[in-house]
């Protein structure tokens, strides 16, 4: 569909990944962006505190502040002002506009319609070089991390059915604080949630970001999702491993998890649409005897194949059941896990980019089960 009316969005940039993206502007609390897509143009208003900040930091040419329209005016007061300035009758407003400031603009004669999907949306599905950069970079602090998390592992020792560390028990929470740390000192936050380090039986939940004591001989997955301070944006990698000897049936899980994996990245180019890649790796599960989310199992792969990364961590396209055509310039995970309640999950997760002709695969770290 054309968007041929303004477009107004009254939000924060911190949380709101389509305000920063269309303004460059990172702000804790609410501000006013306007776009006039006939006219090739945006406008900008922020507080008089914030002023100068939005016109030195801002990718917005047209700056103005809340002062311009008069002192301490409510939100809705002063977006009837500007469109009066800007003799606009009817906006176009995002889904999450706020039914309040709705109401008061429809009672002052303006037509205000809510869009299903913001251009801005679809502009972020397709990453530039710059933005390429971004995710490199963070993905390259997040194998940083991940290493340093396997490497506790690898150097710990082993006292019954637990690892240890310096003669104390080696818990989930100890290593996901230093994955943290290690994530803070690169640079990054870890605003996605904590990271998952997950063992054991209960790593068959897939977003169980587990807790306690880490087990010999026992799956454990480790899920790191940080997201660069400075230029926002995210990086996911998965990785299992095992210290010992696992259960047959988890070396079985991880050498179909692993051509799961692989066979995906055969299939990925443009104009393939999502929908191939995840019933290629449904159809590998299956032919090695899994169930799968595509047959309505309850064990085995029982989510989508992976999801799009930039200034969210989970933005489209979805890798799974729908039609969406691969583009030049997507970058997705590609995450297929199996996971079965009385051993435990598996789950590998690379970040790639699409091409034109293939894909080339942003994430670089070893996937070596035992450890």
């Amino acid at each position: 569909m054309e968007h041929t009316k303004p477009l107004l969005m009254v939000s924060e940039s911190m949380h709101n990944a389509d305000m920063y993206y269309a303004t460059h502007f990172l702000a804790a609390d609410p501000f006013i962006y306007l776009r006039f897509p006939r006219e090739g143009k945006d406008i900008l208003i922020v507080s008089q505190m914030e002023y100068e900040r939005a016109r030195k930091e801002s990718s917005v040419k047209e700056v103005r502040s809340t002062l311009d329209y008069g002192y301490d005016l409510k939100t809705e007061e002063l977006i009837a002002k500007v469109f009066q300035e800007e003799s606009i009758n009817a906006i176009e407003v995002p889904r999450y506009f706020p039914l309040y400031t709705a109401e008061e603009l429809r009672k002052k004669g303006i037509k205000v319609v809510p869009v299903e999907e913001l251009s801005i949306t679809k502009e972020r599905e397709v990453k530039e070089e710059q933005e390429i950069g971004y995710l490199r970079k963070a993905q390259r602090a997040c194998e940083h991390a991940m290493g340093i998390a396997i490497g506790i592992i690898k150097k710990s020792t082993v006292k019954g059915d637990f690892l240890t560390e310096n003669g104390r028990i080696l818990t989930s929470e100890r290593i996901k604080a230093d994955i943290e740390h290690v994530l803070i000192d690169s640079g990054c936050a870890c605003d996605g949630g904590e990271p998952i380090v997950a063992c054991g039986k209960r790593a068959a939940d897939p977003h169980f970001t587990g807790f306690g004591s880490i087990l010999m001989n026992a799956p454990i997955i480790i899920d790191i999702f940080p997201r660069l301070k400075s230029e926002r944006y995210y990086a996911d990698m998965t990785r299992t491993v095992v210290k010992g000897e696992p259960e047959k049936k988890i070396q079985e899980m991880y050498e179909a998890v692993k051509q799961a994996q692989n066979a995906a990245f055969a299939l990925i180019k443009e104009g393939i649409t999502c929908k191939e890649v995840h019933n290629r790796v449904c159809d590998v599960f299956e032919d090695a005897g899994y169930g799968t989310i595509r047959k309505k199992s309850k064990t085995g792969f029982i989510h989508s194949t992976g999801h799009g990364v930039g200034l969210d961590l989970h933005e489209k396209p979805k890798v799974g059941d729908n039609d969406y055509q691969l583009r030049r310039g997507n970058v997705i995970t590609i995450e297929p896990g199996l996971y079965d309640p009385e051993v435990g999950g598996v789950r590998l997760e690379d970040m790639v980019l699409v091409l034109k002709n293939g894909c080339e695969n942003l994430t670089r770290f070893e996937k070596k089960l035992l450890i």
